[in-house]
């Protein structure tokens, strides 16, 4: 099975060594500062589990460093606006199945949705 995190799985565990280098830690001082358990940080440090958003906080928090320096999805990710959101949910709806001419039907409603907020 494709592990289509892999990469960014290994560019993490890449930054952890890194940073537990840097910092003359090793795991288990690590999970003691952050609170994160010694076996989810073996996990992270293999490539077994990707990282979620609250130990990505608890790891930079007890490194003091940014959140990016760990998981570098944070670096471009901004924090997206409600219209910004609405507009990626309704592009991921639209794929390869979908023809020109129903592409330009959203178009039509859209416009029409646009057109009922002036009455």
């Amino acid at each position: 099975m494709f592990d289509r995190d892999l990469p960014l799985k290994k560019e993490i565990a890449k930054n952890i060594k890194e940073l537990l280098k840097m910092n003359n830690l090793n795991q288990i001082k690590l999970s003691e500062l952050s609170g994160i358990s010694k076996s989810t940080l073996s996990d992270y440090l293999n490539c077994k589990t990707l990282i979620n958003i609250s130990n990505v906080e608890k790891m930079a928090t007890a490194l003091n460093v940014e959140k990016s320096r760990i998981d570098p999805s944070f670096s471009i990710k901004k924090e997206l606006s409600i219209k910004e959101k609405t507009i990626e949910t309704i592009a991921a709806h639209i794929d390869d199945n979908v023809t020109e001419e129903e592409i330009e039907v959203i178009k039509n409603y859209i416009d029409f949705i646009k057109s009922q907020r002036n009455k």
